[in-house]
């Protein structure tokens, strides 16, 4: 029997083990930094309250900072590393991702997440980390050394007075917290309608002009807005800042003038020197308080991008004997009904229906893009998902209407179909997809630069670049979703000839006139049943 197996949906994916002992020992190393710091500051108050030498405050304070140096050493370097396990995790994490979970709005998700999330989260281990480590950790060591230094009455005024300021700091904290949560939110909107905008500016321009914009200027306002309200909310945050950090300071004062303290001036500075010190990481944690308000928003949209649903892997898989296809009562909601079919080896079928009712969704439901919500698509007599990705990646050939050129040669984009290929089969590929006129305009041939993601080409040649780049790779199976789309009709014809003779199964869509393409047989779709 065969079985599935995947990681739950629901799963936070954890650091790799290397990350998180990396993460570990840049810890351990800001709290014996933050401990050689709080042991320096007693050193130096016991010298100021005995009026001792210099030579042991020197040294302590040297130990503090080559401690401190080494350990935000380790701490950037840590960062870069764990840029490297985020960015390796999330490939992993994509590689075997649904291809209909990339939606526009994911794409957008995984392009913030890759370009801002992660270099962000690369800060963690020397700053971040620092401060969730040190900030608490200072003030509680002053608290103890005030107590060594002058006495538990002083030490317990001090505890009382940091805890209060630390009140005042969750409080404004929380306040800004839910102020710069709804910004994040409207800041992924504005990213998925820039990209939006970027990538229809041709469609924009010609057709509605400046109009085209009033979208996404109607999202960069709201951004505009969120920000201003995040703005305002920090304003009351840093006031309460301002009160929260000079109050230990103050209380401390107080308390030496009514106790009558200032009489003896050294122990009086030795005191104010650990108080102010104590007081100091008030001021790290209110400007942390964004800082902490980003880290986990990246966080989150990294954790979204990093469990990207994959659909189950067999752990028996079973090959497949041929490659005939079989569709058994499939339906994908909304727009797939029940279907039922078959397709032979070697025949040409016309993938027909109204705009709507799933055609390039059963396109991709036979190459596994996603399962069916009901049925079973079967390729040789085995179900889908008891194939490995390999398999059903070596049987079908797949051409979009809007299919990917990378930055590169003609050469290298068709190669993609058959890695191995020679020059020569490449170039018999490329005249088969009628691209003759491209390779004859430059003298470098099959091996011209095609442009940053193939902008040398029209959308017509693009399209007969991933026609040839399928012909390659001479799979068993071809799929055509409107993959001629934007070619003339007298090039559509020329290239439905060359398929003519195609020793492979043929399954096509088009809105044009069918015929050219000599089906022998058309799995027409039906809408929806009204309600």
């Amino acid at each position: 029997m065969n079985r599935s197996t995947s990681a739950p949906e629901h799963v936070r994916p954890g650091l790799p083990a290397a990350a998180r002992r990396r993460m570990a020992w840049i810890g351990a190393g800001w709290v014996l930094a933050v401990l050689a710091e709080a042991t320096a500051y007693t050193v130096l108050a016991v010298a100021v309250r005995d009026r001792g030498g210099v030579l042991p405050v020197v040294a302590a304070a040297a130990v503090s900072l080559v401690a401190t140096v080494l350990v935000s050493r380790a701490g950037y370097l840590g960062g870069a590393r764990l840029a490297g396990d985020l960015y390796a995790q999330l490939g992993r994490s994509l590689s075997t991702a649904k291809l209909s979970w990339f939606t526009a709005e994911n794409r957008a998700l995984v392009t913030t997440v890759a370009g801002r999330s992660i270099p962000a989260l690369m800060g963690v281990p020397a700053h971040q980390l620092q401060t969730l480590i040190c900030a608490p950790l200072a003030p509680l060591l002053m608290v103890a050394a005030v107590g060594f230094v002058s006495g538990a009455r002083e030490a317990g005024v001090l505890a009382l007075l940091l805890l209060a300021a630390l009140a005042a700091q969750m409080l404004a904290q929380s306040h800004l917290q839910r102020a710069d949560a709804e910004r994040h939110r409207i800041e992924q909107e504005a990213m998925r309608a820039t990209m939006e905008f970027v990538d229809h500016l041709e469609l924009i321009r010609t057709a509605a002009g400046t109009r085209g914009l009033v979208r996404a200027d109607e999202v960069w306002a709201r951004q505009e807005q969120a920000m201003a309200r995040t703005n305002r909310a920090a304003a009351p945050a840093t006031l309460a800042s301002s009160l929260a950090s000079v109050m230990p300071i103050a209380g401390m004062l107080i308390l030496l003038a009514v106790s009558g303290q200032f009489t003896t001036p050294p122990e009086a500075l030795a005191l104010l020197v650990l108080t102010i010190r104590a007081s100091a990481p008030i001021d790290e944690l209110a400007l942390a308080g964004v800082n902490f308000n980003e880290v986990r928003s990246h966080s989150s949209a990294y954790h979204s991008a990093a469990t990207a649903p994959s659909l189950p892997v067999p752990a028996d898989p079973v090959p497949p004997a041929g490659s005939e296809i079989r569709l058994r009562d499939v339906a994908h909601p909304p727009a797939l009904r029940a279907i039922t079919a078959a397709i032979p080896v070697g025949a040409r079928v016309h993938v027909a229906g109204s705009s709507g009712v799933g055609k390039s969704t059963l396109l991709g439901l036979l190459q596994r893009f996603d399962d069916p919500a009901a049925g079973a698509v079967t390729l040789g007599g085995v179900s889908l998902s008891a194939l490995e990705e390999a398999e059903i990646t070596a049987r079908i050939a797949y051409v979009p209407q809007d299919p990917v050129v990378l930055t590169g040669t003609l050469a290298d984009n068709i190669r993609l179909g058959r890695p191995g290929a020679s020059d020569d089969e490449i170039l018999h590929a490329a005249e088969r997809a009628q691209l003759g006129e491209v390779i004859a305009r430059n003298p470098l041939g099959i091996h011209q630069h095609l442009g940053i993601h193939g902008q040398a080409l029209s959308g017509g040649e693009r399209q007969r670049v991933a026609i040839a780049r399928a012909l390659l790779k001479n799979a068993p199976v071809l799929v055509l979703d409107e993959a001629t789309s934007a070619l003339d009709a007298a090039t559509e014809e020329r290239i439905a000839d060359a398929l003519a003779d195609l020793d492979a199964t043929l399954v096509f869509v088009t809105h044009r006139d069918p015929a050219i393409w000599r089906p022998d047989r058309t799995i027409t779709l039906q809408g929806p049943q009204p309600a």
